[in-house]
């Protein structure tokens, strides 16, 4: 499916959600959001129609569904609040649970997980002043890699057929600010 209005909507959701973040960039394809926005420094939201070489937890990779997942890292200051972590993963169960019939759960420190199935990872990545945090999750994926089968989901699979864009917009806001409260 086609990202070209990807950029305006991520554009006017930076807009909104306003301080920490001033700037986005879309890309059709990337290695690592994680990476671009890194490079992109502080404020900066990388957001990509499909990751090819995403990272998780403990040096794992990160199976990115093709162009059925979304993958996308906001650079944020640094904390030395390790609960941040899992908050992160608790604001995107709350924002994901009015979509889902299912239960949603966190998995220590910050898995999504659906029916014991993981539907998102979120990767943070800190040094002295930053902290880059990314995001991935299964929204259209059908089908997974032999290693997966039974431990991944994806929103279609549990019945919710949305925009990848959208899942950005819900996420996006509670995110920023989970991890920015006090």
């Amino acid at each position: 499916m086609s990202i070209t209005h990807w950029p305006d909507r991520v554009e006017s959701l930076v807009e909104q959600i306003g301080a920490p973040l001033i700037q986005s960039r879309v890309m059709s394809s990337c290695e690592s959001t994680q990476d671009q926005a890194r490079a992109m420094g502080l404020g900066s939201v990388v957001v990509t129609g499909q990751q090819t070489a995403g990272r998780g937890q403990r040096g794992h990779a990160w199976f990115g569904g093709g162009d059925a997942g979304l993958a996308f890292s906001v650079v944020l200051p640094a904390t030395r609040r390790p609960e941040r972590s899992r908050a992160v993963a608790s604001a995107m169960v709350v924002s994901l649970g009015d979509l889902l019939p299912r239960r949603l759960r966190v998995k220590a420190p910050n898995d999504v997980l659906l029916d014991g199935r993981k539907l998102a990872g979120v990767l943070i990545e800190q040094t002295d002043d930053i902290a880059v945090i990314g995001v991935g999750i299964n929204v259209g994926a059908m089908a997974w890699p032999p290693e997966l089968e039974g431990q991944a989901v994806s929103l279609y699979e549990a019945g919710v057929d949305i925009e990848r864009i959208a899942v950005l917009e819900l996420l996006l806001p509670p995110l920023v600010a989970a991890w920015s409260s006090n």
